[in-house]
């Protein structure tokens, strides 16, 4: 029996954890199941896999290393003439682009010895798959000079995300003349980032002591930040429920990317998103991604030099124009980015690309109005699951005990400079 006999099913994948799964699998399995789509959701250390494999039209894959199992799972699909798609939401495919990671990790010979060996596995994943799909233009043209066709599907917020985010605008906000500016910064690879914009966003704060900054996460400051010490608050990296109220709090959003780093021009414009859902506008670096969703001065601002960049946040002094902007910026992430809007896209893009391969697959989308959506939010067990344990057991059985015992060792030193002061790592 082939798949052309069979109801079309689709199996989303993930090989990782944390947020990037949660925007490339969680997400797109939420926005399939609004459309009443026939898919699954798993992960690679799922002993289920084999068998969902043998029943799937689709196998979507993201950041999935290549190994003797997954190159398995991917036979079986092929054999049935099914479809296997990467999905990449960044540079992780090229090893070439390692050198332009900014990670205080990386410091560690064996950590980057073993991200580039990862990087070197997902370029075989793409190898072996059908199509790609990618969350940028950037990102697709890249991942296409390997040979493979690619689709971009753009990252999108969650139902969750869009309700924390509407109760985050209803709560009260203080009445003063404070202008709040902000910088989430949600892994250890944006010091130079944040460094480009450093001399504008300090001479913003002399012009006006009404100014304070507030930061989320990794980011090492250095001492020319001292003089700011008190209208400089931080805070560590919140989960992702945590993360509206705290944006709703903010007057002005940064997101700052060096645009000579292929890595960073290959980043999403999440930052842009996650402050519109709570009507905050964002001054951001003009990457592809960045200036694919923000029109400069009607829903956002955009800046690429030191000038650029302290003109700009001047401008955003004005509370008139920074209220202007973010309701634009608010209607927009509502009309482009909630997921409703997303799933359309998926539902017209699987049938797109099911055709232009070749598959007489094709899918119908059904938006039945649904009592309470909250039923197709996911438990918050799910996002702790699998765990290190079943992770640590995959790497044993399919890439071997050298593997692990490498990985659990820069585990260990990982969690052990979470008691070092993040300035110092780097002394280590």
């Amino acid at each position: 029996m082939t798949l052309a006999d069979t109801p079309p099913n689709i199996l989303i994948l993930s090989g990782v954890r944390g947020d990037t799964r949660r925007y490339r699998t969680l997400h797109l399995h939420q926005q399939l199941r609004l459309a009443c789509i026939d898919c699954l959701l798993s992960h690679a250390t799922d002993p289920r896999l084999p068998v969902l494999a043998r029943q799937a039209a689709i196998v979507i894959l993201h950041r999935v290393s290549y190994d003797p199992y997954i190159a398995g799972l991917i036979h079986t699909v092929h054999a049935r003439q099914g479809l296997v798609l990467v999905d990449t939401d960044d540079l992780i495919f090229d090893p070439q682009a390692f050198k332009w990671i900014d990670s205080p990790d990386f410091q560690d010979p064996l950590r980057a010895s073993l991200y580039q060996t990862d990087m070197r596995r997902y370029q075989q994943t793409l190898e072996a798959c059908d199509a790609i799909l990618a969350s940028t233009g950037t990102l697709a043209k890249a991942a296409g000079a390997l040979g493979r066709p690619c689709w971009v599907h753009r990252n999108a917020a969650n139902l969750e995300m869009v309700y924390l985010s509407e109760l985050a605008c209803q709560a009260p906000r203080p009445v003063d003349s404070k202008v709040v500016i902000g910088y989430a910064s949600g892994t250890p690879t944006h010091n130079r980032d944040f460094n480009l914009i450093s001399p504008a966003l300090q001479s913003a704060l002399r012009d006006h002591p009404e100014a304070e900054l507030r930061i989320i996460g990794y980011l090492e400051l250095d001492s020319s930040w001292n003089a700011f010490s008190d209208r400089l608050r931080r805070y560590p990296a919140l989960p992702w429920r945590s993360l509206p109220s705290w944006l709703a709090q903010l007057d002005i959003n940064l997101a700052p990317l060096v645009l000579d780093n292929p890595f960073s021009q290959s980043k999403s414009e999440i930052k842009y998103m996650e402050a519109a859902l709570v009507g905050v506008p964002t001054l951001a670096s003009p990457t592809d991604a960045f200036a694919a969703a923000i029109r400069p001065g009607e829903n956002g601002l955009l800046a690429a030099s030191t000038l650029e960049w302290r003109a700009q946040l001047e401008q955003l002094m004005a509370p008139g124009l920074r209220k202007a902007l973010g309701q634009a910026a608010y209607a927009d992430a509502h009309q482009n980015y909630a997921p409703q809007a997303r799933a359309r896209q998926a539902v017209a893009l699987l049938n797109q690309l099911s055709a232009g391969l070749g598959r007489p697959f094709r899918w119908q989308a059904n938006f039945a109005e649904r009592a309470d959506l909250k039923q197709l939010w996911w438990d918050e067990k799910l996002e702790r699951h699998p765990t290190l344990t079943e992770m640590g057991l995959y790497t044993l059985r399919h890439r071997g005990a050298s593997t692990l015992a490498k990985q659990a060792w820069v585990y260990f030193r990982r969690w052990l400079a979470r008691f070092i002061p993040y300035r110092k790592r780097g002394q280590q």
